[in-house]
C-alpha cells in the first residue's frame, strides 16, 4: 500500500464523515462535525493499521504465518458503542439521541470499510447514509399515537381554540370522549383526545402550549 493510497482513504473518511456530522450539528444533536470525522479517521485508521501489518507479515515473515483479520477493527466497533451512548438522553416521557448514537456508529463502519479500501461498499454506504438522515425524513411520516386529558371551563369558547390548535399543526384526532362536571361556579369539562402525533411535533410542546391557555384547568397524560 502506497502513501498515496493511505492519504486518499484518510481524505475520504475526513470528508464523508464530515459531511454526516455537519447535518447532526445543523440540527443541534450532541455529536456534530469533529467527533464524526474522528470516529470515522479513528476506525479507518485502525483498518489500515491492521491491512499494514497484513502486507509486512506475507512480506517478511518466515515460516508458516496465522492471520486473524478483524480483530483489531472488532474492538473499535465495540468502543464506539459507549461513545454512541453518550448522545443518548433518557428523560421521564422521551428518548433522545439514538439516531445520533446510530449514525455515530455507522460512521465508525464507514471508516473500516474506507481503510480497507473497499471503496464499491464505502461510495453507496455513504450515500444510503445520508438519504436515511435527510431524505428519507421528509417523505416518511411515522405517526405516534397518544391520549390526553383536557378540563377547562368556557365550553364554546375552549373548543374552538383546542380545534384550531390541533388544526393549526396538524394533529390528527383519532378519538374524542366528552364528559361534564356540574358545579356552583359553573361547568367543567372534561375531553380526552387520542391523538396522532407526526415526527415533527412534540407531545411535551403540546400541553406546555396548552397549559398557558386561560380556560384550561388540567391536562393529563394518558398511557396508551
Amino acid at each position: 500500500m502506497s502513501v498515496w493510497d493511505v492519504l486518499l482513504r484518510v481524505v475520504l473518511a475526513t470528508i464523508m464523515a464530515g459531511i454526516i456530522g455537519y447535518e447532526r450539528e445543523h440540527k443541534n444533536r450532541p455529536a456534530g462535525v469533529k467527533t464524526h470525522i474522528l470516529v470515522c479517521l479513528g476506525a479507518s485508521s485502525f483498518a489500515i493499521l491492521e491491512r499494514l501489518l497484513v502486507y509486512e507479515m506475507l512480506a517478511y515473515g518466515e515460516g508458516p504465518v496465522s492471520l486473524n483479520l478483524g480483530r483489531l477493527v472488532a474492538q473499535v466497533i465495540s468502543g464506539i458503542g459507549f461513545l454512541g451512548a453518550g448522545t443518548i438522553v433518557i428523560t421521564k416521557h422521551n428518548i433522545q439521541g439514538l439516531t445520533t448514537a446510530a449514525s455515530v456508529w455507522i460512521v465508525a463502519c464507514l471508516g473500516i470499510v474506507i481503510g480497507y479500501g473497499v471503496f464499491v461498499l464505502a461510495i453507496p454506504l455513504f450515500l444510503t447514509i445520508l438519504v436515511t438522515l435527510v431524505i428519507l425524513k421528509k417523505f416518511l411520516r411515522i405517526g405516534t399515537v397518544k391520549k390526553m386529558e383536557i378540563k377547562y371551563r368556557h365550553r364554546i369558547e375552549t373548543k374552538e381554540f383546542l380545534a384550531d390548535y390541533f388544526r393549526a399543526r396538524q394533529i390528527m384526532i383519532k378519538d374524542l370522549d366528552f364528559s361534564v362536571e356540574i358545579t356552583k361556579s359553573g361547568n367543567i369539562y372534561t375531553e380526552v383526545y387520542t391523538i396522532d402525533l407526526v415526527n415533527d411535533v412534540s407531545y411535551l410542546g403540546i400541553i406546555e402550549d396548552l397549559s398557558r391557555y386561560g380556560n384550561v384547568l388540567l391536562i393529563r397524560c394518558i398511557t396508551v
